[in-house]
């Protein structure tokens, strides 16, 4: 019996095909959702000096998204921006949290500000949102990282 044959048994049973998995959101915005899952298959963009280093921002945005402290910042009144945002040339005109983050772990969030910790969890330090780098430059428009570089 081949695959033909079970396929036909089986619709002949009246049986439905499978529903298709519901696709996480994070708790964000479904648009928002849907540019981080295209973000962590992207390449690296062309214009960064050392592509090595990409992996880990798209690392810590999808960390930012699946641990939900995206989610909770947004409620809070954080933008995509202040979250996934990056300079147009580069990270050091404007980072967002997840270029700042460097694989740090957040621990601590509220509307003005962000607690990370190292690995061991020994060392803690501070993202001030519209902080230095953050926003501080009113003529710095940050892109998405999905459009960075693109």
């Amino acid at each position: 019996m081949g695959w033909r044959d079970v396929a036909a048994s089986v619709m002949a049973e009246g049986a439905q095909p499978a529903p298709a998995p519901a696709v996480e959101n994070f708790g964000l915005p479904d648009d928002l959702a849907s540019e981080l899952r295209r973000l962590e298959t992207m390449p690296p963009p062309r214009k960064l000096e050392c592509a090595a280093n990409w992996r880990g921002v798209v690392i810590d945005a999808m960390t930012l998204a699946r641990d939900r402290w995206a989610a909770k910042a947004m409620a809070l009144g954080w933008t995509a921006g202040d979250l996934f945002g990056i300079g147009p040339r580069d990270d050091w005109d404007f980072q967002g949290l997840a270029v700042w983050l460097d694989g740090r772990r957040i621990v601590l969030l509220d509307d003005k500000r962000a607690i990370a910790a190292d690995a061991s969890g020994e060392s803690r330090s501070s993202f001030d949102r519209g902080g230095m780098r953050h926003g501080t430059l009113p003529t710095i428009e940050p892109v998405m990282l999905w459009d960075f570089g693109r």
